[in-house]
């Protein structure tokens, strides 16, 4: 079949600063969100080398409990922030728009406790590690969860045509992946290098400085981004929403409260991955050096599954409603945990063996769209709130999506602490540990047995709840279309029109 490369250059060069019709992005300001999305993965990625439920214990030698209540503080004082810079988004408008001005408020302090957190400290005294570690993740925490909640925000308030959101996060999960792909190349050997020389932590020093200055300068790209969201009232007349009032009208909302109680059951679905790189270390070579030098290709392979539910994104919303879809995926992630977790990692020889089982079920269980779905389904509900009762109440739903999911996860993990416990596995016991012993590995391995588990018990529960989401693609295309109607009408002059309400045979 011959191509008309000629052809495609000049659609190409026409999309650069036109959009197509029915649309609202072009190519350049896609490229622009995407170099932003590539300056939050940076940050996150580099820190998230440290800071985990497995590596918080492992860097800064102190009990794995403090991992929990560190990632557990910072995501109450998120939760508790976030209704308030709600209430303020709701207000603000400025000529750099209405979300915008938060991102770049908070970006120095972001990087700031990024570097802070990868600065990992050589402090004698465990307690002087506790407070430096509780001073420095706990902020970093609570900003990376705002920056993380607006970034998935925004392709909501980009453009208000569902459809396109769900075909620009093809192209930016891409590049949002490039971060952690990269990082993932070069890390294993620069922590093998220095773990040798018993200086890991140098490693982490230098990956984290390095990422963190990339992902400041990508992130203010977020300038070039437009803002489009239907007002159905006039911007004077704007009241402010009390909390209280803003709660009641989202419990109204069913397709809000059936995907929060998925989010929420399933929130534990992806928990054996905070112990992914310790499963290669400990698993995949005779020696944990030798494994931490292939780790950055396992890992890459694995990332590449995202890659491929990138891919396959535009093709299945076209095809099926987005429940649908989270259930079709989460399914083999069921089936890879459940087997590990039941099957044993004991029973998987060490090396070679373990590599190619374990890289394999890891890759099937990551090829899952949810996290590319889910600002899209937020944008989808806020548009349906706005259509029942006039008001996006986006920056409530960030809490009730991605905030409150986020604590009952921490608060779950805190609840599985006590298992851990009872095995006995303490990531602060393995740093600089060339050959396990014995007992290490099968303490190492019993908890990754039981992390399995958890994952496949809790993707299940989700599975379960998403098949009762109400919000169909023919249901939300007219609600866009009355929307988009009554936006018209205000333009002209027309008065400001009642929210419309929605039966429940509706939605």
């Amino acid at each position: 079949m011959k191509i008309d490369v000629k052809g495609v250059f000049k659609k190409i060069k026409s999309m650069w600063k036109t959009p197509p019709e029915g649309r609202c992005l072009t190519i350049k300001e896609m490229g622009n969100f995407g170099l932003y999305a590539l300056g939050i993965s940076f940050i996150s990625s580099s820190v998230y080398y440290v800071a985990t439920i497995s590596f918080i214990p492992y860097f800064y030698h102190i009990d794995v409990i403090h991992a929990y209540l560190i990632m557990i503080l910072g995501m109450v004082i998120n939760l508790l922030i976030q209704p308030f810079i709600g209430n303020i988004m709701e207000r603000t408008n400025t000529k750099f728009g209405r979300y915008k001005p938060f991102i770049l408020f908070s970006l120095p302090l972001l990087s700031l406790f990024a570097v802070l957190v990868t600065w990992i400290p050589q402090i004698g005294e465990e307690n002087m590690r506790i407070i430096y570690a509780y001073c420095t993740c706990v902020p970093f925490f609570v900003l990376m969860n705002f920056n993380n909640n607006m970034y998935q925000t925004m392709p909501s308030v980009t453009t208000p045509v569902s459809q396109e959101r769900a075909d620009m996060m093809t192209p930016i999960g891409l590049i949002f992946g490039f971060a952690p792909s990269v990082l993932q190349i070069i890390a294993g050997p620069i922590r093998a290098h220095f773990a040798a020389k018993g200086m890991e932590y140098m490693g982490i020093r230098i990956i984290g400085i390095i990422a963190v200055t990339i992902g400041t300068i990508l992130v203010l790209f977020i300038l070039r981004v437009k803002e489009r969201v239907y007002e159905l009232k006039d911007k004077d007349k704007e009241e402010k929403v009390k909390f209280s009032v803003a709660i009641k009208m989202m419990l109204k909302n069913k397709p809000l409260i059936i995907l929060f109680l998925a989010l929420s059951f399933g929130s534990l679905r992806e928990f054996c991955r905070q112990f992914t790189i310790l499963i290669i270390q400990f698993r995949f070579a005779e020696t944990t050096t030798q494994a931490m030098q292939i780790s950055g290709v396992v890992m890459t392979i694995i990332g590449f599954a995202s890659t491929v539910a990138m891919f396959l994104l535009p093709i299945v919303t076209r095809k099926l409603n987005k429940n649908a879809i989270i259930i079709l995926f989460t399914v083999s992630s069921v089936v890879s945990f459940g087997f590990l977790g039941l099957f044993g990692y004991q029973n998987i020889p060490i090396g070679m063996p373990s590599a190619v089982t374990i890289t394999i079920l890891f890759f099937l269980s990551a090829i899952n769209p949810t996290y590319l779905l889910i600002p899209i389904m937020l944008g989808e509900i806020a548009d349906f709130q706005q259509h029942k009762t006039g008001k996006r109440l986006e920056g409530h739903m960030q809490s009730l999506l991605f905030s409150l999911p986020g604590l009952i996860s921490l608060v779950l993990m805190l609840v599985t602490w006590f298992w851990q416990r009872s095995i006995g596995f303490e990531p602060k016991n393995y740093e600089n540990v060339i050959i396990l012993s014995e007992a290490q590995q099968q303490t190492a391995t019993l908890w990754f047995n039981a992390t399995s588990i958890i994952s496949a018990a809790s993707g299940l529960i989700m599975i379960i709840i998403l098949c009762f989401y109400p919000l169909t693609k023919k249901k939300y295309n007219q609600i866009v279309a009355e929307l988009e109607a009554k936006s018209e009408k205000i333009e002209k002059g027309g008065e400001s029109i009642e929210p419309a309400s929605v039966s429940s045979e509706q939605v």
